[in-house]
């Protein structure tokens, strides 16, 4: 089964509201994706490590699949996680420049080779 030649754009669903979904393929292979494409509230227990606030997000992510007898074999997804950290107010780049500071950044001794 090969999925050749499919574009298709357009709402999946009236439950993305304004959201856009985009779908690609050629051969084995279907992609999702949407700029933004998903809509999610921060409720419950979170979501990855992020505080339930009860705030809703909106998540940029490529969705590919490979299909194999017409069965998903294999998926692998993308999320913009730094896009979604900034709409919570976190900045990662700033935390990393923080981090960084507290590290030695001393010199690294390297041997050369290995010996018995």
């Amino acid at each position: 089964m090969t999925c050749d030649g499919l574009i298709v754009s357009g709402n999946g669903n009236a439950a993305m509201g304004d959201l856009m979904s985009h779908w690609l393929a050629e051969g084995e292979y279907v992609c999702e994706t949407g700029w933004p494409n998903i809509r999610l509230t921060l409720s419950d227990d979170g979501w990855m490590g992020i505080a339930p606030s009860g705030r809703e997000v909106l998540l940029r992510s490529l969705d590919f699949w490979r299909m194999e007898n017409g069965k998903i074999r294999e998926n692998w997804v993308l999320v913009d996680l730094l896009d979604l950290y900034a709409q919570v107010g976190i900045d990662v780049f700033a935390r990393l420049r923080e981090f960084n500071k507290a590290r030695n950044l001393g010199a690294l001794s390297i041997p050369n080779g290995v010996t018995p």
